[in-house]
């Protein structure tokens, strides 16, 4: 296959590309989360189309919503894997942000400028079910590490009960987990709906590079 990964602002992508994108995101849950389709719907905003577009271009918009109210995102990117044997098709994607917390403007810009409390946030990875376990995402991963600060540390959260496998895959990339795992409602408002919410952190953009730069 022919692949080619090019990264964008995500206000760079039109509405038909980003479409792809949230059907290409639901395949690939469906693929490894056990749960019925329109809880994994529910997490993918599947059927409003608006919302994710929204969220995904700013992810501001959903501070105070699915992200805390202490949350500021600045610098989004979105790394795409084009087959460009199948004319340009979109096959996977990863999302990341720059990312601080508190209540405080004056405090945030002082976080941002600092470097070291300007977290490089890795919000999603998505590649097509048939397709996955082909290094793709390392690949996406690399070109958004790329484009970050090399000093700045790096947060994912995950959810161990639905994706086992991702704990042991951060892990050998240097992140480890900070605090306890939270419930949140991904999958709607009632407690079978909830689950566990893993924070993890690496120490710096450079030293996940290296690490991928060795898993290939």
């Amino acid at each position: 296959m022919n692949l080619e990964i090019k990264l964008f602002n995500p206000k760079q992508l039109n509405e038909d590309q980003w479409a792809k994108i949230q059907g290409l995101q639901l395949e690939s849950f469906r693929s490894v989360i056990n749960r019925p389709g329109k809880e994994i719907d529910r997490l993918v905003n599947y059927g409003d189309f608006t919302r994710y577009y929204a969220s995904h271009l700013d992810p501001n918009v959903e501070v105070g919503g699915r992200f805390r109210n202490d949350q500021v995102f600045t610098k989004p990117r979105v790394a795409v894997a084009f087959n460009k044997d199948a004319g340009n098709d979109i096959i996977g994607y990863a999302y990341s942000a720059h990312n601080v917390s508190g209540n405080n403007n004056l405090v945030n810009t002082a976080k941002r400028l600092s470097v070291v409390k300007n977290y490089l946030w890795l919000r999603e990875f998505a590649v097509e079910p048939n397709l996955q376990k082909k290094g793709i995402a390392r690949r996406l991963g690399r070109v958004l590490l790329s484009d970050a600060m090399p000093l700045q540390p790096v947060t994912a959260y995950i959810w161990p009960d639905e994706i086992n496998f991702l704990h042991d895959v951060l892990s050998n990339l240097g992140f480890k987990a900070t605090g306890d795992p939270k419930p949140v409602p991904l999958f709607g408002q009632n407690k079978k709906q909830q689950t566990d919410q893993q924070r993890m952190a690496a120490p710096t953009v450079h030293g996940v590079k290296v690490k991928l730069n060795r898993a290939a």
